[in-house]
């Protein structure tokens, strides 16, 4: 036995071995947790509650609104989208294709939302704030036309204090960008514009029922590159249906091309009920392959590969960058952990240590704007001092790392102090290592990094039934987070033996 185990050790550690034409280490192959966790989001924590409108005051009085803050960031949330994409999960609003009832309808939610950012300028918890970053998304945010993009701008301009180094995001799709719209915004206060390419290959775009073809999204960047603006987010898609290496091989081909400065990957999901889900089961779509399956391995490797090569750094899961192009405003959410403004149908907010949410109907959101109505319409608990950090830990995570100066100047207490169990317990197992100055996940753990954030919900997070019931009112993002909660601890943390 002792024998066997030497053996194993010196495979594990030391042997490579090559797959098709990729190199794997034999280590990351092995069990660690029992079941692997799949995250598309981490929203912690995960619990939301729909609020009642003879609440809504009280709701308000604890986010302490008229309390002047320090730094926060917004997300603007533009709920439409030209078609749905066959898998996804997300609550949308589909506009007609008539351009004119099209704009009436853009023109109408924009006005709401654009009061519904003076109201909140009002309250000193935003309007003596520092802004340091704003994400238009959606939906998507690109479906606006220059003039909404125009009114919202010249509103953020006007009624907030926006830091010198704001960043400002435009999310969007290659097919709603002419080149006066490209012009528009390089010349505007957007300095970052992130674009869902998800594939550059015409058949895998059809499969997944993308609204854009794939030469528009490269041309869409060549005209904001001539334009004058380079800091250019692409997101794209693995383990699509039908999805092959040669398929990856090529869109990696086209991206060494572009020139963009930073790449989101997403491993390709299929949400129940969604019409992807009925279309492979119908036998019309193929299946994805196993998240665990060797191909699934070789593409993440492949993206690392690419990565390398382009001089990006790994610098969050999911994400990378050049140097000086990561993303501020998922520093400052995720890192930082300073509070979120959400604004629109649909939209999130972190605010005073509590998370609240505002409706996914979009004309009840309207009126209640201009009825001068509480927008919040769910809201997780107020979190206690021990969630708190462990919302903290959890996001710090998806960088790889946790700051021990960093933590303690938060919190004014020693990381090892509160969570020595856990720590110790990843320490043991080679999924952390401790220095000086930071806790760093290792290799091994970074092949492990959702089940390790799970480590540090907190017990009363699980088996909770609840809150699968209030879900009316929120986006439905939430609800895989709300699905892992349910289920028992021991599914997603405990270890194989």
């Amino acid at each position: 036995i002792a024998l066997c185990k030497i053996i194993v050790y010196y495979f594990t550690n030391k042997i490579s071995f090559k797959i098709s034409t990729y190199n794997f280490n034999l280590k990351s192959w092995l069990k660690m947790y029992k079941n692997r966790c799949y995250m598309p989001f981490i929203l912690y924590p995960p619990d939301m509650y729909d609020v009642k409108r003879e609440d809504g005051i009280a709701l308000n009085q604890s986010l302490e609104l008229q309390n002047g803050g320090n730094n926060f960031v917004m997300y603007i949330s533009v709920p439409y989208c030209r078609v749905r994409c066959k898998a996804c999960p997300y609550f949308v609003e589909l506009l007609p294709k008539d351009e004119e009832k099209k704009n009436l309808i853009l023109d109408q939610y924009i006005a709401a939302l654009v009061n519904d950012l003076k109201h909140h300028a009002s309250n000193k918890r935003w309007g003596e704030s520092l802004l340091r970053g704003v994400y238009i998304g959606g939906g998507t945010g690109s479906l606006l036309e220059i003039k909404h993009l125009d009114n919202i701008l010249k509103t953020l301009s006007d009624h907030f204090k926006l830091a010198e180094d704001c960043e400002i995001t435009l999310e969007g799709n290659g097919e709603d960008f002419t080149k006066e719209k490209c012009e528009y915004v390089a010349q505007s206060i957007i300095n970052r514009v992130s674009l869902g390419a998800q594939s550059f290959q015409p058949d895998v775009l059809k499969t997944v029922g993308s609204p854009h073809k794939a030469n528009q999204t490269i041309q869409t960047i060549r005209m904001l590159q001539d334009a004058g603006l380079h800091h250019i987010q692409l997101d794209m898609m693995y383990n699509m249906p039908g999805h092959t290496i040669e398929h990856w091989e090529k869109d990696f081909e086209v991206l060494a091309k572009l020139g963009i400065k930073h790449l989101t990957t997403y491993l390709y999901r299929i949400t129940p009920g969604t019409q992807q889900e009925k279309l492979i089961n119908l036998g019309s779509v193929p299946p994805i392959a196993d998240a665990e399956s060797n191909m699934v391995k070789q593409m993440q490797n492949m993206i690392k590969q690419f990565a390398e090569k382009a001089g990006m750094n790994n610098y969050m899961l999911e994400h990378y960058a050049l140097e000086g192009y990561e993303s501020k405003y998922n520093k400052w959410t995720m890192f930082d952990c300073v509070d979120a403004l959400g604004i629109g149908a649909g939209a999130y907010s972190f605010i005073n240590q509590q998370r609240t949410g505002t409706s996914k109907d979009v004309e009840r959101y309207i009126n209640s704007v201009n009825n001068h109505l509480n927008t919040f319409t769910t809201a997780g608990m107020k979190l206690t001092p021990k969630i708190s950090r462990q919302r903290y830990i959890i996001f710090n995570l998806l960088f790889y790392r946790i700051d021990k100066k960093h933590y303690y100047n938060n919190w004014g207490t020693e990381v090892w102090h509160d969570f020595d169990s856990i720590l110790k317990s990843l320490e043991k197992d080679n999924l952390i290592i401790d220095d000086p100055f930071f806790i760093k996940v290792t290799e091994e753990g970074k092949n492990w990094l959702q089940n390790i954030m799970l480590e540090f919900f907190d017990d009363s997070m699980w088996e909770n039934s609840k809150a699968l019931k209030q879900q009316s009112s929120s986006w439905a993002m939430n609800n895989h987070m709300i699905d892992i909660g349910s289920s028992k601890k021991s599914f997603w943390v405990e270890r194989a033996k």
